[in-house]
């Protein structure tokens, strides 16, 4: 796991959502924050049109900690308090 990264994934784009708001509620500086759909058995990839409203679509949100400057504690529990499943290592490519 690289330890700048923490990424979760999240089984819809409600739970998603609620996530990146919160981050983005932050003022978090450009890059810190990464959104990526992910179908199955496939490469995670920059969203596309309609990918919300698709069903097989899993979301994965990254969060740079050192660029964001949060502590990574807060951004496991913000993480985990939304739904997410918080990846053992960062999909390559992120």
């Amino acid at each position: 796991m690289r330890d700048d990264v923490i990424s979760a994934r999240f089984a819809n784009v409600n739970s998603a959502t609620a996530a990146i708001d919160w981050f983005t509620n932050q003022a978090l500086p450009d890059g810190a924050l990464r959104i990526y759909a992910q179908q199955p058995n496939a490469r995670p990839r920059a969203p596309r049109a309609g990918d919300n409203m698709r069903a097989d679509v899993s979301w994965i949100v990254a969060i740079d900690v050192d660029l964001a400057k949060i502590p990574k504690a807060d951004v496991l529990a913000t993480m985990r308090r939304e739904g997410g499943a918080v990846l053992a290592e960062v999909p390559t490519g992120i």
